[in-house]
């Protein structure tokens, strides 16, 4: 029984984990299509990419703890270690080397999960709440 739980939390993480990369890749794009087709300051990315990370998380968080009741907050967390993680190699690709600068996205990709997570597990209680006083 345990272990069949262990493997849906983490099919769950995994699919939450593709969703944050994938919402993130496309919403990047755009925003790259958009910076590029009307000339704005490349400067401008930095804010664009911020959004983006915190966006993806917040849906990464909640996709990957829609159906769990608890530890929204861990869950949600883990589910958007995966994408920050492939965000700060990306972007220390991209940038030549590392720096302190980069962590600030994936960070908040980080607490985007969190807030998605959190946010999955208490619709879903309060969801129970008002059925149980129907």
């Amino acid at each position: 029984m345990q272990k069949n739980k262990d493997i849906s939390l983490a099919k769950e993480l995994l699919k939450g984990s593709l969703i944050c990369a994938a919402v993130f890749t496309v919403t990047a794009l755009l925003f790259s299509f958009i910076i590029l087709k009307t000339n704005m300051d490349r400067n401008n990315y930095f804010a664009f990419l911020v959004f983006t990370a915190v966006l993806s998380g917040i849906i990464g968080g909640f996709s990957a703890v829609r159906k769990k009741r608890e530890n929204g907050l861990a869950h949600g967390l883990l589910s958007s270690a995966l994408p920050s993680i492939l965000l700060l190699a990306i972007m220390s690709i991209a940038f030549n080397g590392f720096s302190s600068f980069e962590l600030i996205p994936a960070g908040l990709c980080l607490c985007g999960g969190a807030v998605g997570g959190i946010a999955a597990v208490n619709i879903k209680k309060q969801k129970k709440i008002k059925r149980k006083t129907r």
